[in-house]
């Protein structure tokens, strides 16, 4: 999906918009997914931007929900999952729970697949109708960004499963992809490794381009999706 996410940059400018702002967004996530009954299986992760959760299965377990939800109400949908640790507001802000709010939306692509997005915010949002329409969006110009894809359909397979393939990777590399994948800092993991921190930094960087990532949470992401 290269032509995928080469054009994000698209969608991150319109995620600077003022009424995209004003919602505090920390955790946009966007992909698609198979349905199939109360069951969601993620296919990919096409966009991930912010990282909130020290377990990445936490996030993908409330995207799961959240899309089952969506299957039934078949409208944009705003939940209140209460208290929830965040990894990015603890630190800032020294919290150990803060109340966390979902928003999702999604399109059909085909009999049992979607493709999904999902905000979340800290915030309490109170114009409840400006997130439906912003998530709606979302969903719109993903949608038109995934349709737009040149890859031909050898490459989209390749992509379907989300997860890795360990024999690409030295036994260090799945050291720290299992060491990232469980939440921890750079300098936790090199006092792990018994490295330094830069050197730890520089071996992330370089995984992230081995898998084709941007970000920790869509590593461990990826991590967390392999069998």
């Amino acid at each position: 999906m290269e032509g995928v996410k080469n054009s994000w940059q698209v969608l991150q400018e319109s995620m600077q918009a003022p009424s995209f702002l004003e919602l505090d967004v920390d955790c946009t996530a966007i992909g698609i997914t198979d349905v199939n009954g109360p069951a969601v299986h993620f296919r990919e992760i096409l966009f991930l931007e912010g990282e909130i959760h020290e377990e990445p299965e936490t996030l993908q377990s409330h995207c799961a929900s959240l899309v089952a939800l969506w299957t039934a109400m078949r409208t944009p949908s705003l939940v209140d999952l209460g208290q929830c640790t965040c990894i990015g507001r603890r630190l800032l802000k020294q919290e150990p729970t803060l109340g966390r709010r979902f928003a999702v939306h999604a399109s059909q692509l085909g009999e049992n697949s979607l493709l999904f997005v999902v905000i979340s915010s800290t915030k309490r949002w109170n114009n409840i109708e400006a997130v439906k329409r912003m998530v709606t969006e979302l969903v719109e110009q993903a949608g038109q960004l995934y349709s737009s894809d040149d890859a031909p359909p050898s490459a989209q397979a390749e992509q379907a499963d989300t997860g890795l393939d360990w024999y690409q990777f030295t036994a260090r590399e799945v050291q720290i992809l299992k060491l990232v994948a469980s939440g921890i800092s750079n300098k936790q993991i090199a006092r792990e490794l018994g490295s330094s921190p830069n050197t730890v930094r520089n071996q992330i960087h370089a995984l992230f381009r081995k898998t084709e990532v941007t970000n920790r949470t869509a590593l461990a992401m990826r991590v967390a999706a392999t069998k």
